[in-house]
């Protein structure tokens, strides 16, 4: 059920207004984040942001939601960190209850936000907890709420999110090609959380976000729920990391039709993983056209994949029990995935409520099972109760994460002898290319916990 929001608190009276910068020193709480200058991102009464840019030299602190303006663009400087302030109260008309909410930012309709970081100065959203004490839900997260086609009502709000008078959260519309701004090197990290069953904010939430948008070398890592999820829209996206999350790493619904070319999901046994009845409901990847049958609505939810790697977990058992599917297509959604690698699941790939589309190219490795539910053609696949040896990726028996305290994807490059090797339109399957460097180098973190 997605709920209506209006704020019932402000800051605490002992910091200062949530209007003003508010600028600090950095504190021993805050000690895994950069030692600079401190400041609160500052609103209006109705949380929207009065700022145009946050800047590189100072770690920016969202109480709240924060909202950009509508019509508006927010700039953030390559280089910048943005964790959570204040926790503010906001009571939800429907039900009466008060919800504790924290950092998160949500660019609406017809607002912009432009985040290019680069290789060497990534922006990154994060905890604002030291290292060894930082959790999902620390952070809030990342919103991009667009005009672009869903197969939802244009009044349909956004999962999670308060609206303040004058803020309008809903998504979708008419316009294929609309720009939300762009996305370039940014890691989200311990991000998500849930407000009541199945109305939740995730590291990355995008609502109706369309063709003009850019997004490019994102990580989204130990998420509370989902890593990134697409709630209709047209937006393409590439060099895409999933790292540690709750629940899905990649989530599609309500019609969403875009390309995603290079990504890679990993799942930890050391992290939190989602239920469903009493049962693991954690997959690599979750497609839904809608969640009410018959599930005709159009657009249908149809993503287009290209060169994914999805990676469960390397002991047969702990898969069995924290992780359910590599791949979920489900409520008649269609599908377009080629020249991927899915391995360390039970269940490699399961097709089910008249899901339908194309499957081919791929490397699915699985434990009980490759696929359930269908069995395309075209693909190579291995039952087995070990992974690494049928892989032949670089990294040999050491390709699961966390293989060590420096992870680094060139172990999941293939081997000449891989069945990933030569396998598809690409050449290869999976996200990395054979010989040449990770594209995750030196923007991405595999150790948030700790660094």
């Amino acid at each position: 059920m997605k709920k209506i929001l209006t704020v019932a608190s402000v800051c605490a009276i002992a910091l200062a207004s949530c209007n003003k910068d508010n600028v600090g020193p950095n504190s021993d709480l805050n000690a895994g984040l950069p030692n600079k200058p401190q400041a609160t991102i500052p609103t209006d009464a109705s949380g929207i942001i009065t700022k145009t840019t946050l800047s590189a030299d100072t770690v920016w602190k969202i109480d709240g939601v924060a909202f950009v303006k509508p019509g508006a663009t927010l700039t953030i400087q390559p280089g910048t960190y943005i964790t959570s302030g204040v926790t503010k109260a906001y009571n939800d008309q429907i039900t009466g209850l008060t919800q504790n909410i924290k950092g998160v930012l949500v660019v609406p309709k017809t607002a912009k936000l432009i985040a290019n970081g680069t290789a060497a100065a990534p922006i990154v959203f994060t905890s604002p907890n030291a290292s060894g004490l930082r959790n999902p839900g620390d952070f809030g997260g990342v919103v991009l709420l667009g005009n672009a086609t869903t197969n939802q009502a244009a009044t349909k709000r956004i999962e999670g999110i308060p609206q303040p008078v004058g803020v309008d959260v809903t998504y979708g519309g008419t316009n294929a090609a609309d720009n939300s701004g762009s996305l370039k090197y940014v890691r989200i990290e311990f991000a998500g959380y849930n407000l009541t069953a199945d109305n939740e904010i995730n590291g990355l939430t995008l609502g109706g976000v369309g063709t003009g948008t850019t997004l490019e070398n994102i990580q989204v890592s130990w998420g509370k729920d989902d890593g990134f999820e697409f709630f209709g829209g047209t937006v393409n996206a590439k060099y895409l990391v999933a790292l540690s999350n709750d629940d899905d790493d990649f989530d599609f619904d309500h019609g969403y039709t875009g390309t995603i070319q290079y990504a890679l999901s990993l799942k930890d046994p050391n992290s939190t993983n989602s239920l469903s009845g009493g049962n693991s409901d954690s997959n690599g990847l979750e497609s839904d056209n809608e969640g009410i049958a018959p599930y005709a609505q159009t657009p249908k939810t149809r993503p287009v994949l290209k060169n994914f790697t999805f990676l469960g977990i390397k002991d047969v058992t702990v898969a069995g029990t924290k992780l359910k599917f590599g791949n979920r297509w489900r409520r008649a959604s269609e599908y377009d995935i080629q020249n991927s690698i899915i391995a360390g699941y039970a269940t490699g790939a399961a097709f089910q409520d008249g899901a339908t589309g194309t499957f081919t190219a791929n490397v699915v490795h699985a434990y009980t099972a490759a696929f359930s539910g269908a069995t395309p053609t075209g693909n190579q696949t291995n039952v087995s109760t070990d992974a690494a040896t049928y892989l032949k990726l670089a990294g040999g028996a050491n390709i699961f994460y966390p293989t060590t305290a420096t992870f680094n994807p060139v172990v999941l490059r293939p081997l000449s002898t891989s069945p990933a090797y030569g396998n598809g339109t690409t050449t290869y399957s999976g996200a990395f290319h054979p010989t040449t460097a990770p594209w995750t180098a030196t923007w991405t973190q595999f150790a948030p916990r700790t660094y």
